[in-house]
Parts: structure tokens; C-alpha cells; sequence
């Protein structure tokens, strides 16, 4: 490494401010990595402009081709965000005559992609995660729309692989299968938002699309570079044509300037990192720590009335795979005060109410540098708070214990 400078001192600086979050247990390695690719490289900061003017390059190509090859596709396409990379997708791919069907819940990008696009007047949403709804919106869909299975016309669906309101994960492969037995071959496309799978499950961290075996059968995935990859940006990897199209049709990469040269390198590192032994450690530990909180949570929540607090435990937080989700919905009418008391506590915490959400809840993120007494202490801040609202409520204070309930301590307060 190269002596103290300005430079080297600003570069750390960058990178610590930068990958802080998702990657913070790994910091060091990530740093160095980053440092190396920055220090020896002929450009670093700035791109002077749009990819389709001066802010193209080398190092743009090559990480696009890397980014490609990670998740299993032909081409991959650079966005400054993921907001812009749904939006500027919904809002360029679908062409007047083609029709949109998606979860009611797909992230507000998508939503914004759909206002702006020629498809707009065709748009359909089924129930969140319901395979029976789906299929009656799809074949409702086929109904009034002939010119799909006359072949004129392309059927795009849109879900999420894992919906970070409500933590669950979506039953893709049912989705996938429907659409090919339902829909002629080369009419349809299935949109895939890996925003909370990225980097945290599949092989190497590729997603849930690849840890389900269906890169092949899935048209276009979104990877948001701003959750466990613990940076920001984000890649749509999919067709040759379809990333042409988008380079000439997206507004947000026509007149945007292109990412720096430093966020390039810092992609880089970040990547070297998530599909390393490291990184598989890394996840292993994340679902064995989801398990983990999931049960304490059922644990503890189970003597606690369910108009106070309360958790949904569907099968849709898990997986056959062994994957189990990191983020649970805690639901509660009292959000906000809830979110209060443990901010003062010192937990960095949002309530999501209405209109984000119809019913009110916090949620509570498990990450890979999380340990089982953060998780305990955690669930017994929430189970003091809601001794404190005034109602009768036996509960367990949590202990860092396996097996029997003798092994947790019972409290009954009258307030």
C-alpha cells in the first residue's frame, strides 16, 4: 500500500462513508481492496459525462461484463439507482398494446415506471403474493387482451423477490411456471426486483433468482447495489436487446452523468468481497441469525396480546431452501410511540404507517454483524414496552437459552 497522502487520506474517507452498512463486519478487507484498484488506476474521479457521450469507459465495460456473468446473463446495464433502474425500465420496455400485471405491493419505482409508460392503460395487480390471484389476473388478462396469445402483443409481470415491508419472499416459481403455460413462447416477460436478495443469498450472493435455478426463465432482474452489497447504485441484467434499447431510451442515462470512476472501483471491491468464502460465511451467519430472531420473537410474542404487538409467522418468511427472511414486520397500532421509545434507547428505528403501509408496524432487520445477545436484547426492549401501554400481558424475558420454556423467567404487569 501506498504511503499517507491527501489523496489516500481522502480515498479512505470515500469508502468508509460508503460501505459502513451492509459490509461494515468486513470494512477492512473491502478498504483495502478499494484503495488497490483506486490507487493504481489511470482515472479516479468524475466520468465528464452520459454513457452515450464521454461518460463511457474500460472500466464501465469490464464491471458490466462481470456484473453479467455474477447473475447468470448475457448483458448487464449500470443505473445511478434503483429507483431509476425500475422506472426507466417500466417506463421504456412495454410498448403500446402490451399489458402489465403486478403484486400490489411492488416498490413505488415500478409504480412510477407503469405512470410513464405506453402501457399505462393495460396495467392489472393481483394479491400480494397469492398464486391463486395471480392466475386469475393472468387469465382474466389473456381474456381481454387476445393479441397476446395471437402473438402481437408481450405480457410483463412484475414482483419482487423479497417485499421489505413485510419480509416475505415471493413464490416466483409458481409465478414462472404459469406464465410458460399460460402465455406463448416470446410474449411474455417476467421483471424480477432483487433489491433485498442481492448479495445475500444464491450462489456466491447472485439472488434469489439464482438460488431458485431460474436466471434462464427469468427476462430481467434489477440488483440494487444499497442493502447487503452496503453500497449504492444498481445493475438490470438482462438481454442484449433490451439493454440497447434501454441505453437509447432512458432518460436517466440519456442526460445523467455516469457514475465516478471511484463508485466503479468501489463496486468492484464490494463484488470481491460478497462472492468470496468471506462472503458465504458472511450469509450462513445472516440465516442462521434470522432463525434465530424469528423464534425469539414467537417466543416472546405469544403471551402478549395480538392488538399491542404482534408478528405474522406465514410460511412466506422461509424458504424450502433453508433461506429464512431478515426482515420481520413487527405490527402494532402504536408505531410511533413504539419507534420513539427505542429511539431513546438507541435503535435506529422507522414507523411505517399509512399511507405507506394500511396496517402500522416497525421492523427489525437482522445483519450479518448482528449477534444472538443483540437479538435477546432487542426482543426484551419490546416486551418492557409493552408492559408499559397499560394492559395486562404475561410475557418471558428473553434468554439466551435452546429448548424448554422453563428456561425463560415470566413476568405479569398490571399497569
Amino acid at each position: 500500500m501506498s504511503q499517507d497522502s491527501p489523496l489516500l487520506d481522502a480515498l479512505q474517507q470515500t469508502v468508509a462513508h460508503r460501505v459502513q452498512t451492509g459490509l461494515a463486519i468486513v470494512y477492512p478487507v473491502v478498504r483495502e481492496i478499494f484503495l488497490r484498484k483506486a490507487l493504481e488506476a489511470p482515472r479516479l474521479f468524475g466520468s465528464t459525462g452520459s454513457r452515450l457521450t464521454t461518460g463511457n469507459s474500460e472500466e464501465y465495460n469490464a464491471l458490466e461484463t462481470r456484473l453479467g456473468r455474477f447473475f447468470g446473463a448475457p448483458s448487464a446495464l449500470l443505473f445511478n439507482s434503483g429507483y431509476t433502474a425500475n422506472m426507466g425500465f417500466f417506463g421504456s420496455v412495454p410498448q403500446s398494446g402490451d399489458v402489465i400485471i403486478y403484486d400490489e405491493l411492488v416498490h413505488a419505482s415500478c409504480r412510477e415506471g407503469f405512470r410513464i409508460s405506453a402501457a399505462r392503460n393495460a396495467l392489472y395487480r393481483f394479491a400480494h403474493n397469492s398464486v391463486a390471484s395471480f392466475e386469475e389476473c393472468l387469465r382474466n388478462v389473456l381474456s381481454k387482451h387476445p393479441q397476446i396469445i395471437h402473438g402481437k402483443s408481450t405480457l410483463f409481470v412484475s414482483v419482487e423477490s423479497l417485499y421489505s415491508m413485510d419480509g416475505d419472499f415471493c413464490p416466483l416459481a409458481e409465478i414462472v411456471q404459469l406464465v410458460e403455460d399460460l402465455v406463448p413462447v416470446g410474449h411474455s416477460h417476467i421483471v424480477v426486483d432483487e433489491a433485498h436478495t442481492s448479495g445475500m443469498c444464491g450462489p456466491n450472493g447472485s439472488g434469489y433468482v439464482s438460488l431458485l435455478g431460474l436466471s434462464h426463465r427469468v427476462h430481467t432482474q434489477v440488483h440494487t447495489f444499497g442493502k447487503a452489497w452496503g453500497f449504492h447504485g444498481a445493475v438490470v441484467v438482462t438481454s442484449p436487446t433490451v439493454r440497447e434499447h434501454l441505453i437509447h431510451s432512458v432518460k436517466s442515462l440519456v442526460f445523467s452523468t455516469s457514475m465516478p470512476y471511484t463508485d466503479v472501483f468501489a463496486l468492484q471491491a464490494c463484488l470481491d468481497v460478497i462472492s468470496s468464502d468471506r462472503g458465504q460465511e458472511l450469509r450462513q451467519n445472516l440465516i442462521r441469525l434470522s432463525r434465530y430472531a424469528h423464534k425469539q420473537l414467537l417466543h416472546a410474542l405469544k403471551y402478549i396480546p395480538g392488538g399491542i404487538l404482534s408478528v405474522d409467522n406465514s410460511p412466506s418468511r422461509t424458504h424450502d431452501s433453508g433461506l429464512c427472511s431478515p426482515i420481520i414486520a413487527i405490527f402494532t397500532p402504536h408505531a410511533q410511540n413504539l419507534a420513539d421509545y427505542l429511539l431513546n434507547k438507541g435503535y435506529g428505528v422507522t414507523p411505517m404507517t399509512y399511507p405507506i403501509v394500511k396496517r402500522p408496524r416497525i421492523r427489525m432487520i437482522i445483519h450479518a454483524r448482528n449477534t444472538e445477545e443483540d437479538i435477546d436484547s432487542f426482543v426484551n426492549l419490546l416486551v418492557q414496552w409493552t408492559m408499559k401501554q397499560g394492559q395486562d400481558a404475561v410475557s418471558p424475558v428473553v434468554r439466551r437459552s435452546v429448548g424448554a420454556d422453563t428456561q425463560y423467567m415470566k413476568a405479569r404487569a398490571r399497569l
